[in-house]
């Protein structure tokens, strides 16, 4: 019988299983300000820092080592990286989020972040980077874009997506515009099998979190359709609009999250 798990089988998995709607540069442009509220949070800030103490016990990185970060959002990660490494390329695509990321970066006084306001998908790089992170970012989204990755690194790659994810009041948002809510994900598993049989060894951890998201009533009527990719069908829009009415306290709308993200970290080679 021959053996199908090899790499076009998951290849095939990940380019038809269930996507998260991809959303554009005018989406998280919308979302920057909420993302960079959350991602200056004293806990976020001391989970970053601890992660690149990580990298570094790691042998990852080093202080002559450049850096790629994809998807770079606010920048947070990238100015922790950027205090023990030589130089970090921020890329991200929304220009809002790299206003914050610069903000943030002159605040942290870091001077060694190039920020790159490119898609993933367009842009091209000359050299390789000895490490190269992709922290949550939707910017690798099919087979192509993690071989593009892998592409640009000589060293070490890290890549982190969720698994699973639950709220209640988002299960409700789908359900009233009969839409069905994805609790998993399988993008880390599609990765790491490719990686597998290409003859890579992914090192593989979890990590749990649970945080309330707060949006103002406007902001939430924004937000969610765009989300839901309802934005343009009005019925369902005004459904939504609806019930966040009903949901507001105090002009805010609270979502209780509760969510488990993978992380992959396996050293690169060319294809």
């Amino acid at each position: 019988m021959k053996n199908q798990l090899n790499t076009e089988f998951f290849e095939d998995l990940w380019l038809g299983g269930d996507h998260p709607s991809q959303l554009n540069a005018d989406f998280w442009d919308l979302r920057a300000q909420e993302h960079n509220k959350s991602s200056i949070k004293n806990n976020s800030l001391i989970s970053r820092e601890n992660k690149v103490k990580d990298f570094l016990a790691k042998g990852l990185i080093n202080d002559t080592s450049v850096v790629l970060d994809i998807g770079c959002g606010t920048g947070q990660l990238s100015i922790a990286l950027a205090k023990s490494v030589k130089e970090v390329a921020a890329l991200d695509f929304s220009e809002n989020m790299l206003t914050y990321a610069s903000e943030n970066a002159k605040k942290a006084r870091v001077k060694n972040i190039r920020f790159i306001q490119a898609d993933w998908k367009e842009i091209e790089f000359e050299e390789p980077f000895d490490f190269v992170v992709s922290s949550m970012s939707p910017a690798i989204n099919g087979p192509a874009d993690l071989y593009k990755l892998m592409a640009v690194c000589k060293g070490h790659c890290y890549l982190s997506a969720f698994v699973e994810r639950s709220s209640t009041l988002r299960e409700t948002l789908y359900h009233l515009t009969d839409q069905t809510y994805l609790h998993q994900f399988h993008k880390i598993n599609y990765i790491f099998n490719i990686l597998w049989t290409k003859g890579f060894f992914p090192e593989l951890s979890y990590e749990e979190s649970c945080y309330n998201r707060l949006l103002a009533l406007e902001q939430a009527k924004e937000i969610y359709p765009l989300e839901l990719n309802i934005q343009n069908d009005p019925l369902k829009v005004k459904l939504i609009h609806g019930f966040l009415d009903q949901e507001a306290k105090d002009g805010f709308i609270t979502e209780i999250v509760s969510q488990k993200k993978g992380e992959l970290i396996w050293k690169c080679s060319h294809l």
